[in-house]
């Protein structure tokens, strides 16, 4: 941990060498994302609800996925770049230092430019938990703050996958940014309003439902949801641990560049 977070000060460092960029850049990864949110508010004063859910819920639930998101690409971004290291040869260097490769991947990068997008998730948490009628317990209490950590899991496995990827290609990356990206924005919306098979895949295959919907229907006192629903989140290690594996059998099957 605390190489890490001497690597990340070493880029935060780098990059406030720029105040104006680092400022412009964080502002426009954080418009970017707000334009997003106000075509779901577009949406909802068109239509009222979506589903059964309302504008407040559904910030709640953007809130929720934007969280996780931007937080994976801060902290994480190493596993977002990695296929360019890859094409540079970096990746051979890293392979004889006694030090763990997904550790090092990690710490190669960290863009705190980012911080727009983040801040811009916790105004929507705050905005849905004190627009929405809660009525909270100790249970609750754990219940959020697990679905918070199970969202950060989600999206970290994702970028592992996406990382163990290109192992095997450095092209074609614009699929996995399907279910990182695209997975950000599906999970901005209860997944009961999608198909039923849509729905399935995204609940037991890549567990978007998990983090979000479930406990958040138990939290809302919604469709008489049991208890254990709120524990769904804790789904995302063993979708870790898959993804893991997945990247140590990219790592074995790699390739050297011969740079």
């Amino acid at each position: 941990m605390e190489y890490y977070l001497k690597s990340a000060f070493m880029f935060l460092k780098s990059e406030m060498e720029y105040k104006t960029s680092f400022i412009i850049t964080a502002i426009g990864c954080a418009l970017n994302t707000f334009t997003a949110v106000l075509a779901t508010i577009f949406l909802f004063h068109k239509f009222g609800a979506v589903g059964g859910w309302t504008l407040n819920e559904v910030m709640l639930t953007t809130g929720v996925a934007i969280f996780g998101h931007s937080a994976t690409e801060m902290i994480l971004q190493g596993l977002n770049h990695l296929y360019l290291r890859v094409k540079e040869g970096k990746l051979d260097q890293w392979m004889v230092r006694p030090r763990n490769m997904l550790f090092q991947v990690i710490c190669s990068d960290f863009e705190a430019n980012k911080i727009g997008r983040f801040l811009e998730s916790i105004i929507l948490i705050v905005y849905g938990l004190c627009n929405v009628e809660v009525d909270w317990t100790p249970y609750k209490i754990f219940v959020f703050l697990l679905m918070i950590i199970g969202v950060f899991i989600l999206f970290s496995a994702l970028l592992i996958l996406k990382g163990a990827f290109c192992f095997w290609t450095i092209d074609g990356m614009e699929l996995m940014n399907i279910l990182q990206e695209g997975g950000r924005d599906l999970s901005s919306y209860p997944i009961s309003i999608y198909k039923d098979w849509f729905q399935k895949f995204f609940t037991f295959v890549v567990p978007f439902g998990m983090v979000n919907y479930f406990p958040l229907v138990y939290l809302l006192d919604k469709q008489d949801a049991p208890f254990w629903w709120g524990l769904t989140p804790i789904m995302t290690i063993p979708f870790l641990g898959a993804m893991l594996l997945v990247w140590k059998k990219g790592l074995s099957s790699y390739k050297s560049t011969g740079s």
